[in-house]
Formats: structure tokens, sequence, C-alpha cells
């Protein structure tokens, strides 16, 4: 029987995973310059925490969530997105306390189940960043252009950048009533419309079906109490100051109930203009909701496969470098053991100081001319051999595998 990877996953490996290494390297890099430390939750949750922080009528908590029992008979869930368990560990280990910055960042597996698609998996990574503690504006516009930067980071500059508010709890209850008078006027709204008007209205703003028949739609930001207006207003205001080009959205909203305030999505052309790459906002009720404090917090999470498929449009991977492959061979097997020490030492040590590469060999057994065949296979650049008369003179020959051309070096100058 031939196995064969489950539907909506995939294995990483090759390109991918060189280009998977390095986003995640350059975030990690520009969220510790920012301040931001990481923070590792666990892959699986009560499932009990998501469908409270998330929201019940969410497709994710309907629809798209890996639950599972164990022994005990208790309901768990592979974690669909990294806000909520992140949020889980802030509560659980008083992070406002032992970390005062509140600036956190994760890297790692989420699941859902929905149906694939380029870029979009079962099981997919995650990584987001999350300012806890600051109702500022400020966090609001350095989040998003935190998002920005690392979507730089791998040459994707041809985004764009769309925000909105979604108010508060005060003033968000007008601007739903008018929705869902507006909705119950509109004939022939789809199965998953008339859904959600009774159970969330505001997700029919981004309705993919009805669109064409939505016309003169209530606006939110006309129902905006002065706090909100004033805070959406400075948003906007220091991210123009910041040269951070966006466009205001009305329409646009988040699959997940606890968003207040500003909510924003990063797209781009190259994996369709519908599409996000990044996207995020704020989240002020989510702490207390799941037992914490009353603390306010925004944030943000890029899909890495989605990421990496922007990057492949731009010809990011064409300046993909591997590190310079070295291979250490033996012409006489006698020397299997000095070879293997001095393969081990490079692994460790770099040559000349450079740690840039990858070293394979030696390979015990086989003739020279067989090692150099394999040494051709996997695309080295250099071959170091250990030879009787050159070893004893306490060198080795370093052989160019592009130019064939060969050269003595003595051992002690590597």
């Amino acid at each position: 029987m031939n196995y064969k990877a489950p539907r909506g996953t995939h294995d990483i490996f090759g390109e991918t995973a060189l280009g998977l290494n390095l986003l995640e390297q350059k975030a990690k890099e520009i969220f510790i310059r920012h301040g931001f430390e990481e923070v590792r939750t666990p892959m699986f949750e009560e499932a009990a925490l998501f469908a409270r922080s998330i929201g019940q009528a969410t497709d994710i908590v309907e629809k798209e969530m890996y639950v599972f029992e164990d022994k005990k008979k208790r309901k768990f869930a592979l974690r669909p997105e990294g806000t909520t368990s992140l949020a889980r560990a802030f509560v659980e280990h008083r992070m406002d306390i032992s970390s005062p910055a509140c600036k956190f960042f994760y890297l790692g597996e989420m699941f859902r189940y929905e149906r694939p698609q380029a870029g979009r998996y079962r099981q997919f990574r995650q990584i987001g960043a999350e300012i806890y503690a600051s109702s500022s504006p400020a966090a609001d516009a350095e989040i998003i252009i935190l998002a920005r930067e690392v979507l730089s980071s791998l040459d994707i500059d041809k985004i764009n950048i769309h925000i909105n508010s979604l108010g508060c709890g005060k003033c968000r209850p007008f601007f739903r009533e008018a929705l869902v008078e507006y909705f119950s006027s509109v004939e022939d709204l789809c199965e998953e419309c008339l859904r959600r008007l009774e159970k969330n209205p505001l997700r029919l703003l981004d309705c993919k079906i009805d669109s064409c028949k939505l016309t003169d739609l209530p606006k939110m930001l006309d129902y905006l109490c002065h706090d909100c207006k004033d805070n959406f207003y400075m948003v906007q205001f220091l991210l123009k100051k910041a040269s951070c080009n966006f466009t205001v959205n009305g329409k646009l909203v988040r699959g997940l109930d606890y968003y207040t305030r500003t909510v924003f999505e990063v797209r781009s052309d190259a994996v369709g203009s519908q599409d996000a790459i990044a996207a995020g906002g704020r989240y002020d009720n989510l702490i207390k909701e799941i037992g914490g404090q009353n603390t306010p917090a925004v944030g943000f999470a890029v899909g890495a496969e989605r990421v990496l498929l922007a990057a492949q449009s731009v010809g990011f991977f064409k300046n993909l470098k591997s590190p310079e492959k070295i291979f250490v061979a033996i012409a006489d097997q006698e020397f299997f053991s000095e070879a293997f020490a001095f393969a081990v030492k490079i692994t460790r040590d770099g040559i000349n100081g450079n740690k840039d590469i990858s070293v394979f060999g030696p390979i015990n057994g086989k003739s020279l001319t067989n090692q150099l065949k394999f040494a051709n296979k996997i695309h080295v650049s250099k071959v170091i051999v250990f030879a009787k008369t050159e070893f004893e003179n306490g060198k080795v020959l370093i052989k160019n595998m592009k130019d064939k051309k060969q050269t003595e070096i003595e051992l002690n100058k590597l």
C-alpha cells in the first residue's frame, strides 16, 4: 500500500523548507528588534477555550476545529489560531508581571478543517505578534507596520493594507441593528448569509456570493462613538506619519468574535486580490473573557504558506542561497579517523571563520572515485581529500568541483 500525506497537509522540504526557515528567521529578528519576546504554546488546548474566545457562531468553531476526546473524556482541540493560546498563557502565568513590556510573538503549527487550496492547508504555519496592556492607537499602528516590515523582508512590496474600525461594545450594537434591518430587506440571500443574519450579522459584509447585491450598505464608521472615532483617526494619522499607505475599507470584518475597534488585512495581488497574507486587529475584551484582568490588546498573524507563495511570485526564491557544500574524502582508508575528526571540527568551527557551510563525508569503504561521484550528485563546491603523501606532509588536497582544479594546502591553515 502506498501511503500519502493526509489531504490538506503537505511535506516541507527543499526550496520551500529553505524559504520557511528564512521567513521565520527574518520575522524573529524583526520582532526582537521591536522588543517582542517569544512564547511557545501547546498545539492543543481545551476546546472550550476556543469556543468561548473565538465565538460559537464563527466558521472556525462551527466547522473547522479539530476536536477530540482523551481517555478521560475531556474535550480538546488542535489550536486553529495562535492569539487565544497566547492569551491563555498570558493569564495563566501572569505575564503582565514577569514580562512588563507585554510584547510577545509566536511561530507554530495551526489546524483548520477547510477546503484546501493554493497556500491554504488544514495544517499550516502561522507567525504572529501581540501587544498587551496598551489601548494606545500607537500600538495598533506599530502592529500594522510590523506586519508590513515582515512582508517587506521577503521583498513582498506590492501589498495593499486595508483597515477598518468595528467599534466597541457601546456603538457596535447600533450598527448590528442597522445591518439586520438592511439585510432583512435583501431578497434571495444565500444560505450562509441567512444563517449569519441571526448569529453574526457583521460576517455578511464579507460574503463572496451576495456581495454584488449589496449597495448602500450601512457603514460602521457612521455609527462609531466619539472615543472610537478619535481612536481610529489617530491610528490613520500615525500610519500616515510613518509613511505607511493604507485604504479604509468599510466592508472589512474579521472572522473571530473577539475583535474590537481597529481591524486590518494586508493583501497581495500575488495570491489573488481578495486574499490576505497578513491580518489582525484589536481585541480589548479577550483577556477578561478567558478569566484575566481587563487588558487591552492588539496583534496580527501571517500564514507562512501564503507569504511564501507571494514571495515566490516576486522572485524571492531566486536569491535564496544555501550554505556552501564541502565534502571530506579519503584517498587512503587508513586516514578515515583523521578525516572524520576533521569533518566534525569544521562543521563546528567553520573554515577560516566561515560557518556558512554544510559538511559531508568522509565515507568509509568506498573508493575515491565513488566518493567524488557522490560529491557531484549532491552538488558540492569543494572536496577536501586526505591522501597519504600530502597528509604525511601536514597537507590536504582541495579539489574545486566546478573547474576541477586541485591545490594543496596546509591542514592547520583550514
